[in-house]
């Protein structure tokens, strides 16, 4: 496995609302919490956001291709098991140098030899055409200046290459968060209203032409089922909501406690109820093609 090395990564996420200043970054410092999140997400369909994405773009044994903002390797590892990509031509970028030893830790345990760099997405330390291709998968909501982001992205595939950009929906509502919040409330814990996300399926097309001749949206649909109410609460100390709060020290200790409780209740109600607790999931993927130059 190749070392990790440094670049210059001078942007860091945006706060998310209802966080106090700096919170944001602790969820992100590390990768566990974020790959439990993802692993322990299972589909009412058995489907997996990642391959069917990956499924959406040209993949080839010898193809080179950057994951920008890779977290611990989510989209990484199917691209390299299921799709055949040479670990070799790959490419981990991550602004969280704590990220990309999980990622690390988790190449060697699959036995995969990706690169890793620290990068900001925004300045990106390749030169320009380095890539066949390059995947920005949930992140760029996160960038402070998202055209940017999206022009190095184009800057740093060939002529020929594709992005493939993944992000949510703003047209849902899902129990985790509905708990939260009425959660939040009970415990009298300020929070502030979230906006729309700066780049979700809604608008993200408009932005990625800033980059991009081409642009092709596709959504993926599905629900997650929950039968216990202690599954959903497993689910729940996954999010960043919840594991930022913990790190907020605004906030009493009992009333941290007191947090995941009320959600378990919550969802226990629900359960109880119906028989099951079932939650949707709207979310999709762009591929960009034709950078511009």
């Amino acid at each position: 496995m190749r070392l990790v090395t440094a670049a210059s990564h001078n942007s860091q996420p945006n706060e998310a609302a209802g966080l106090a200043p700096g919170t944001l970054f602790h969820y992100y410092g590390r990768g566990e919490h974020l790959k439990a999140k993802h692993v322990g997400t299972n589909m009412v369909s058995g489907r997996r956001l990642e391959s069917w994405a990956l499924g959406l773009v040209p993949t080839e044994t010898r193809a080179t291709i950057l994951d920008a903002g890779c977290g611990w390797g989510r989209f990484t590892w199917p691209l390299i098991e299921e799709f055949g990509v040479d670990s070799t031509g790959i490419t981990c970028a991550d602004s969280s140098l704590g990220m990309l030893e999980t990622a690390a830790a988790e190449a060697k345990r699959r036995r995969h030899r990706p690169s890793f760099v620290t990068a900001d997405i925004q300045a990106l330390p390749f030169p320009s055409g380095r890539f066949t291709g390059a995947m920005a998968n949930h992140v760029l909501y996160h960038l402070p200046d998202i055209p940017d982001g999206v022009r190095e992205l184009a800057r740093v595939v060939n002529e020929n290459g594709w992005l493939l950009s993944t992000t949510n929906s703003d047209d849902i509502s899902v129990p985790v968060l509905e708990f939260h919040y009425t959660a939040l409330d009970q415990l009298g814990i300020a929070y502030e209203t979230e906006a729309q996300s700066p780049f979700s399926m809604e608008n993200g097309d408009k932005i990625l032409g800033e980059g991009f001749k081409e642009v092709e949206q596709v959504y993926f649909e599905d629900e997650v089922l929950y039968t216990t109410a202690e599954d959903f609460l497993t689910s729940y100390k996954t999010i960043g909501r919840y594991r930022n709060l913990l790190a907020r020290a605004d906030i009493e200790s009992e009333k941290k406690q007191q947090l995941p409780v009320l959600v378990h209740q919550q969802a226990r109600e629900v359960i109880l109820r119906r028989g099951e607790l079932r939650s949707p999931v709207r979310m999709g993927a762009f591929v960009s093609r034709g950078p511009k130059r």
